[in-house]
């Protein structure tokens, strides 16, 4: 599942490998700055992933970059004043690692929302031009630039330099300084891409694969700028071709005389690894069964073996090809584990979802059963009743009804469900003190009809968990019911019927089994139960649901 947004998001919680310390060449000092922003600004949601995206990269630095934890400056929704205040300090940091006469080199990353000559930091922004001014005024021996946003590749060209085709190192020329590489997720006038399944952007999800391990073309253990741009590019561009909003085009912009092959990974420092053999072909996932997250999603070629740094654990490797799917259970400890096909299940690929059904859930259906308590609205019926001297019991809580609800849903597209609800709600009693038995009234009310709900997903991959906040709205049937009971313990019943309104917002959180839980709000309206004197009581009012869901 993807959508656009105005800066794509964070790497899937991708499980962190034990390893021996990464380290680079020695003498060399190592710091990064690594920026995540949420917030939206005018017309702009907030995004998913960002935040949890910059603090994956920071910890893939640590365990394979070699990085020590006093380098790595993780910032989260900073405003462009603090993130000038960051940028001063890690300036400060490398001018005295130069003045001491070692070499010192930067990584920025920023995850975030941006346009096309600014970073947006929620409701302020910081131009790409002071960005790219202050970065290259800092005195790094090697400076390195990631941004993972919408049309972040016009940060290569502030100054005027003209697009380059795609897949190229372009701008050299326009360049203030040597040993600098700029990686973006897009070109100038892109829109990056996240993807839900894997919940992270499709660029930094590549990006990370391809550090761990997948990106090392030459298996020499370490993962170059030149590789992990190759290997992002490729992967992003195939898994963002179908989508609605077309290909998306990494883009590099490199000036790296003298520097050679930079590398910015060493995946071989990682204790475990899950290795696809040489002979495996397809479009291959792997996920980490613990925390149901998704390791890597990879289009693995056949003839060349791939290798993906893991954390100690077990693992599914899911691998599609020529309509079978091939279920490998892994188990890594130490080393790597090869994904042996001939020990993996296979299976035919179900073909009963319908052509373009998002992967996250569309056409699926949903039941829901909750529990609903509030308070009934105060009309001309209720006033009546006091007047000819009936009352309620004392306290509020005596006030508060209960009832039940039912829902039924079928998701039609991405954020739209439609189905239909039924539910019913019983008053509390009314009473009036006679000589002989009190008299006692009271009613109840029974509502169905077509529903309609919006929803917007969201997903905690920590918790392995989804869900979606909605609003909704149904209209149908109102069957209203009373009940008297005279002072000779005699009862009578009268129905009515007319039209109800409910309406109301909530969440669902559910698990990878699709068995959930539903908070929510309502108000109900059903003007049907009357009295001789011609009142009409609306019954409903605000009420508070709560209950469970299930997915299929």
């Amino acid at each position: 599942m993807y959508r656009p947004l105005v800066l794509p998001c964070l790497v899937a919680l991708l499980a962190v490998p034990a390893v021996a310390r990464a380290a680079p060449e020695p003498g060399i000092a190592m710091y990064a700055l690594v920026v995540g922003s949420n917030p939206g600004g005018a017309g702009q949601g907030a995004l998913r992933y960002a935040e949890a995206d910059a603090q994956r990269v920071a910890q893939t630095l640590l365990e394979l970059g070699g990085y020590t934890a006093d380098a790595v400056d993780l910032v989260v929704h900073p405003s462009p004043v603090v993130l000038r205040e960051h940028l001063d300090r890690i300036a400060g940091r490398i001018a005295a690692e130069r003045a001491a006469g070692r070499q010192a080199r930067l990584l920025f990353y920023y995850s975030g929302h941006a346009r096309s000559n600014a970073l947006d930091l929620g409701l302020d922004e910081l131009g790409l031009g002071e960005l790219r001014q202050r970065l290259f005024a800092i005195p790094a021996t090697l400076t390195v630039v990631v941004l993972d946003a919408c049309q972040s590749g016009a940060f290569s060209r502030i100054k005027g330099a003209a697009p380059a085709a795609d897949f190229s190192f372009n701008s050299r020329q326009h360049l203030d300084a040597t040993g600098i590489a700029v990686l973006a997720s897009s070109s100038g006038s892109e829109l990056s891409q996240e993807s839900e399944q894997l919940a992270s952007s499709f660029f930094t999800h590549h990006l990370l694969v391809g550090l761990r391990g997948a990106g090392d073309a030459n298996h020499d253990g370490e993962v170059s700028i030149d590789e992990a741009y190759r290997y992002a590019y490729h992967q992003t561009l195939l898994a963002t071709a179908e989508t609605a909003v077309g290909g998306q085009h990494v883009s590099l912009e490199v000036d790296l005389k003298g520097h050679g092959e930079v590398p910015l990974s060493f995946p071989r420092a990682a204790t475990a690894a899950i290795e696809l053999p040489a002979a495996l072909e397809g479009q291959t996932l792997v996920e980490d069964r613990r925390a149901h997250a998704v390791v890597a999603e990879i289009y693995k070629a056949a003839g060349a073996a791939v290798r993906v740094a893991v954390a100690p654990g077990d693992y599914q490797v899911l691998v599609r090809h020529g309509g079978r799917l091939a279920r490998c259970e892994v188990s890594a400890t130490t080393g790597a584990v090869v994904v042996a096909p001939d020990r993996c299940t296979d299976e035919a690929i179900s073909t009963g979802r319908a052509k373009g059904a998002d992967d996250d859930g569309a056409r699926a259906l949903r039941f829901e059963l909750t529990g609903l308590a509030g308070v009934e609205r105060d009309d001309a019926y209720t006033r009546t009743l006091g007047a000819f001297g009936y009352s309620l019991s004392n306290g509020l809580l005596e006030e508060v009804g209960v009832g039940l609800g039912a829902t039924v849903l079928r998701q039609l597209e991405r954020r739209l469900w439609l189905g239909g609800f039924a539910s019913y709600f019983g008053s509390r009693e009314w009473s009036m003190s006679t000589e002989r038995q009190a008299l006692r009234f009271s009613w109840s009310t029974i509502e169905l009809g077509p529903l309609m709900r919006a929803a917007e997903p969201f997903a905690v991959p920590a918790a392995a968990l989804r869900g979606a906040v909605y609003a909704q709205l149904g209209a149908g049937l109102g069957i209203g019911g009373t009940r008297f009971h005279d002072q000779d313990g005699r009862s009578t019943d009268q129905w009515f019927l007319g039209w109800a309104l409910s309406a109301g917002a909530g969440v669902v959180l559910e698990g990878d089994r699709g068995v959930g839980v539903t908070f929510g709000y309502q108000f109900d309206y059903a003007p049907v139960i009357e009295n001789l004197t011609g009142d009409t009581h609306a019954s409903g009012g605000h009420r508070l649901s709560a209950g469970l869901s299930y997915t299929y």
